[in-house]
């Protein structure tokens, strides 16, 4: 055994040159990259096409977060979202106004342009199937509702641009805002619960104006540039 260890010749790990991969010909992945402030929080939206499917990142802290697929059969039909009704800007309706007046009426505008996307989102086909991939969201009600909305942007820019749909993996890492109470439990207004005005910290729009923000982040997105 000592004599056939003796006459071993070490073997050197091939090398990347010696498989002729000639990487400088593989195209880049496309991808959209998107960068706002939603409810006071910077968020960040990265979205990259690979063949087989869609990566969408949402996150307001650097991480990529729970990974879950989003799959629908091929030829279940989307409704397309409606056009959203225009809001009037305060600021060019009366010119005596005053400057605390007008930087109030631009912000509540701002909130409000942000909130109408929430009457034109395309609901969600219920034969969507979410899948998890990785981590669990400390909401899972909520993170399905965020993943399930992202999904369905997502398939109709695809539907839209004559390309064939594929599954959706969306990653989300959000910050949390703070607990509701019992009494904002009673005040629902008829929306879910999870979406409601949660958030008590100074800058913070709540979970209803950031879920607004983030679809309408996702909506800009005009599905692959094709070559």
């Amino acid at each position: 055994m000592s004599s056939l260890l003796e006459e071993a010749h070490p073997v050197e790990p091939p090398s990347f040159s010696s498989l002729n991969l000639d990487t400088s010909r593989a195209p880049p992945l496309p991808s959209y990259q998107l960068r706002r402030s939603v409810a006071g929080i910077e968020t960040e939206l990265l979205i990259q096409t690979f063949d087989d499917r869609i990566l969408v990142i949402v996150t307001q802290n650097g991480k990529v977060g729970c990974l879950t697929q989003a799959s629908i059969p091929p030829h279940t039909p989307l409704p397309p979202p409606t056009r959203p009704t225009p809001i009037p800007d305060p600021t060019t309706s009366s010119s005596n106004s005053n400057s605390n007046t007008t930087s109030s009426s631009s912000t509540v505008a701002s909130t409000s342009r942000t909130l109408s996307i929430l009457s034109i989102l395309p609901i969600p086909p219920p034969s969507l199937t979410l899948t998890p991939l990785l981590g669990s969201p400390p909401s899972q009600t909520l993170h399905e509702l965020y993943v399930s909305q992202i999904a369905t942007l997502v398939f109709w820019a695809l539907e839209t641009s004559g390309l064939p749909r594929r599954n959706v993996v969306v990653g989300l890492s959000l910050v949390k805002f703070s607990t509701k109470t019992e009494e904002d439990d009673d005040q629902d207004g008829g929306f879910p619960l999870e979406l409601e005005d949660d958030a008590r910290g100074a800058g913070h729009g709540g979970e209803r104006e950031r879920f607004a923000g983030i679809m309408e982040m996702v909506s800009n997105w005009n599905g692959p540039e094709t070559s």
